[in-house]
């Protein structure tokens, strides 16, 4: 389905019934379908609203990205709330989908009902941290693929898709063929979205001086063996900082601790979800219960 908001079309589906999800995804140059069916558990108690942002997967893809920034990412996401009806929303951000979350909850914080971070950063300010921890793991076929995507000289998104499924296995403790093949195969790449945000957005991105003003109950979760948002440097950065947090690190885990610990992972959200003591009325809008 598509939305037709912000002078732009986006991609989405919903899923389930309960109270509303929305799920920003990583990359950027990736799409929302790597949460599924993965997440798909979850749609028994609670409606998942999956999307693409703008200029990635199925989404409209402008010619020229030039002054598209977060803040037009972070408005799209606010718009498409507002479309399918619901005043508040929990908000799920994994990787770079997290730094918009973030983003989103100090400009729209009255909107979100709970902030749900999945392996992201407040500020990626620790490349040497990156670096020598995909220099510890990774083949040179690997870091070459990484080097050419992080220059930026990667142009097609064939070749982007490449290069991503080539050094996808460092993002997991892990890795499964299977499960690579299974992303892949629901993927659809762009390589202009991955270039222009780790060109002209990323590096500008700084939330931590500001998460002392996030008063959204939050839950902060991190893979042990992630090597591109650590714990030391990523997640617990985040906790240490907000007044309302929880966090959790996945032992077993890397960047998908969704995918390489789905049971506890899939509890853990449905539990602390239901600890917010939130209902529904029949929009599905999330409202505080009294008493509980």
């Amino acid at each position: 389905m598509y939305a037709q908001v912000n002078n732009t079309r986006l991609y989405f589906q919903v899923r389930g019934q309960g109270i509303p999800m929305l799920m920003m995804h990583g990359g950027l140059g990736l799409d929302h379908s790597y949460f599924r069916p993965w997440f798909d558990a979850l749609c028994s108690h609670m409606e998942l609203i999956y999307y693409d942002h703008r200029s990635n997967g199925r989404s409209e893809r402008p010619d020229n990205l030039a002054g598209i920034s977060h803040d037009t990412w972070i408005a799209d996401a606010d718009a498409l709330r507002t479309e399918l009806g619901h005043d508040r929303i929990i908000l799920f951000g994994h990787s770079y989908g997290g730094a918009l979350a973030l983003e989103y909850a100090l400009k729209y914080g009255d909107r979100v009902a709970g902030l749900v971070l999945c392996c992201t950063a407040p500020v990626f300010d620790y490349l040497d941290v990156i670096l020598e921890n995909a220099n510890a793991k990774g083949t040179s076929e690997q870091l070459a693929a990484l080097e050419a995507v992080l220059s930026g000289t990667v142009q097609e998104d064939e070749e982007w898709r490449k290069m991503w499924m080539t050094y996808l296995p460092l993002y997991f403790k892990e890795y499964d063929p299977g499960v690579g093949a299974a992303m892949d195969g629901k993927m659809v790449y762009s390589v202009a979205a991955q270039n222009h945000a780790n060109a002209h957005c990323l590096p500008s991105f700084n939330a931590l001086d500001q998460l002392d003003k996030i008063e959204t109950p939050t839950l902060v979760i991190s893979g042990r063996k992630d090597w591109i948002t650590p714990p030391a440097q990523a997640g617990e950065r985040i906790h240490a900082e907000l007044t309302n947090s929880e966090s959790v690190v996945f032992e077993e885990s890397g960047h998908f601790p969704f995918i390489e610990e789905t049971g506890p992972f899939m509890q853990l959200i449905s539990d602390w979800v239901a600890g917010l003591g939130l209902a529904t009325d029949k929009k599905n809008v999330p409202k505080r219960v009294v008493g509980m």
